[in-house]
């Protein structure tokens, strides 16, 4: 176990860290691209420097089965990483970068399947553009103006999220379990909804924003 460290613009080599745990750690301006976290378990650490306003690298680096837990991981990047069964818990994601993050399996050329555990994070100015997270454990994020252009969300629990100021028509939500979440500007006219799943009374404000009256009788 590593734990009440501070590490200072160091470049984490490929499986220096793997399978440990590591605990009330800072790291500033550090560099994890190309390393081997897989089942790593990272819990109330820091990987963003306040001072200088800057978070750390993961580029293309293995985090596939880690966990992230009371972490803050304001703008990391975490472009082009494996992160099958990734799990991120609790954790400042303000402003991280996802693109190119790969959360599935691969099973043929057709056919594939997603893994992970992303709950109650803030992804707030989050960049998740094309990244695809089907059939996720994604619930109590808050999602307040990320991008999250070309995503594919379908089939994830989504429930008790916030999703104010996002582009719904730019990403796919269908099948989504959207229960007990603020729904912020949603636009039925504009956004495919179809499986969705939303409480009664999410359905009487979205049919509020149409014009139409709810009664209940």
């Amino acid at each position: 176990m590593i734990q009440n460290t501070t590490f200072t613009e160091q470049k984490i080599s490929r499986g220096q860290l793997t399978s440990g745990i590591i605990q009330n750690c800072h790291f500033l301006r550090c560099r994890f691209d190309q390393a081997d976290l897989s089942e790593c378990q990272f819990m109330h650490c820091s990987f963003y420097d306040d001072q200088q306003r800057t978070g750390c690298s993961f580029q293309g680096a293995n985090i596939k089965e880690t966990c992230f837990s009371h972490c803050d991981l304001t703008m990391a990047d975490f472009r082009n990483t494996e992160a099958l069964g990734c799990e991120m818990l609790e954790c400042k994601g303000q402003g991280a970068d996802f693109r190119g993050a790969s959360f599935m399996n691969r099973l043929t050329s057709r056919s594939f399947f997603c893994s992970a555990s992303l709950t109650k994070n803030n992804f707030s100015y989050a960049n998740f553009q094309n990244v695809v997270l089907e059939k996720c454990q994604l619930t109590g994020n808050r999602w307040s103006e990320a991008n999250i252009l070309g995503a594919n969300f379908s089939g994830s629990d989504m429930s008790e999220s916030e999703f104010g100021h996002i582009e719904w028509s730019s990403a796919n939500f269908t099948h989504c379990d959207l229960t007990h979440s603020d729904l912020g500007d949603l636009n039925l006219r504009k956004v495919n909804l179809d499986g969705v799943k939303i409480d009664s009374w999410q359905q009487t404000q979205l049919l509020e924003k149409l014009g139409i009256i709810v009664v209940n009788a």
